[in-house]
């Protein structure tokens, strides 16, 4: 495998693990070795079904010092993140979110075989994961996890929030835990209750929801991150080695 890959590889991971260390000096948990690291960041899964268990707060403090010192343009760190782990707030954001994605349409989704598209419309998900058809397991969303990180910015520096994003998805699977990035959720804190969202959880004035990201441990037992995901593409089309 090309060289370059992974010393591309080798400096997320060094990035993410100093932007942890600078604040803590507890071990990564479940990782033996550099190769584990690498493994781990190269082919992160999707979760798509959470324990209810708690995340401590050393590791909610090292997933979000992550995203701290993510890089950004200039250094402007344009961002800001919401932590919630309350049960019943995370319950009620889904309830909501829910309600108001009644009637939605979605568009189809790629077929069990990579063939687009082959499934019919997506429905509304979090705290209900439906199974879909063509083999592609359960669908979790908002309500599913434990912990849900909002990420936030201003427009025009979405680049940068998805950069901190990745830095804290990426620790929260070295940590051992599974991630969900969901987008979707911007229609429910951006939409017409946004004012009161922005006073609820404490939003900077003049940002935007763009993402969240769902944290907690995975349930293995509920399907196969594996086998159950959508077909990815090829590195042979979505990659170029200009040598």
């Amino acid at each position: 495998m090309n060289r370059k890959y992974f010393i591309g590889v080798g400096a997320i991971i060094a990035l993410v693990a100093l932007c942890s260390f600078q604040f803590s000096s507890t071990p990564i948990k479940s990782v033996k070795s550099a190769d584990e690291l690498l493994k781990i960041v190269e082919d992160i899964p999707t979760a798509q079904a959470f324990l209810s268990d708690p995340v401590p707060e050393e590791d909610l403090q090292r997933i979000v010092n992550a995203g701290v010192n993510a890089p950004s343009a200039m250094n402007r760190q344009p961002w800001h993140f919401t932590v919630i782990n309350n049960a019943e707030t995370i319950k009620q954001l889904a309830d909501a979110q829910k309600e108001g994605m009644k009637g939605m349409k979605f568009p189809p989704r790629p077929s069990a075989d990579g063939k687009a598209p082959g499934n019919p419309p997506m429905p509304p998900m979090g705290g209900n994961r439906p199974k879909m058809p063509g083999g592609n397991g359960p669908k979790s969303g908002l309500g599913d996890s434990p912990v849900v990180i909002l990420i936030s910015c201003k427009e025009g520096s979405e680049f940068d929030a998805g950069l901190a994003c990745e830095c804290m998805n990426d620790m929260a699977n070295m940590l051992g835990y599974g991630t969900k990035i969901a987008s979707s959720v911007t229609m429910l804190f951006n939409g017409d209750k946004k004012a009161e969202y922005d006073k609820q959880f404490q939003i900077p004035d003049g940002q935007n929801i763009v993402a969240a990201i769902l944290i907690g441990k995975l349930n293995t037992e509920a399907y196969d991150a594996v086998t159950s995901a959508t077909p990815r593409n090829s590195k042979e089309q979505v990659v170029t080695f200009v040598k």
